[in-house]
């Protein structure tokens, strides 16, 4: 399969990240509700976006600049806690909104299903990276 350029996957992980934060800076009122009840939803969702966040820094990170998966992993990782940990804060103090340590927990949650999952993406996607 052909891997998108460096230039590509960067622009992507920078609009998702723009992706994020706009959701996330969203007034709690303004979240339209599914009317369906899943326990936890809000975690889900924060887990889901920063699972493919992850994917999508670690994906340039191995294929490009040839780090080692771990350190990719890291960095991932790391971006997680420190954007997902700042959003929080911001929805706290600024956005109106209630920042939580458990929706912080699930971005982090997120990123190692990311971790643990790469592997088999990559295989799946016939990276030989």
């Amino acid at each position: 399969m052909h891997i998108p350029t460096r230039t590509t996957i960067i622009g992507i992980t920078i609009l998702w990240t723009i992706i994020i934060f706009t959701l996330c800076a969203l007034p709690g009122d303004a979240i339209p509700n599914p009317h369906f009840n899943i326990p936890h939803i809000d975690k889900i969702v924060h887990g889901g976006l920063f699972f493919i966040a992850s994917l999508l820094l670690i994906l340039p990170l191995v294929y490009y600049s040839h780090l080692p998966r771990w350190k990719a992993y890291l960095i991932a990782c790391i971006y997680t806690l420190v954007y997902g940990g700042l959003i929080e804060i911001l929805q706290f103090f600024f956005f109106n909104r209630s920042g939580e340590l458990y929706d912080w927990i699930a971005d982090f949650v997120g990123a190692l299903i990311a971790c643990l999952c790469y592997p088999l993406i990559s295989h799946a996607l016939l990276l030989k990276k």
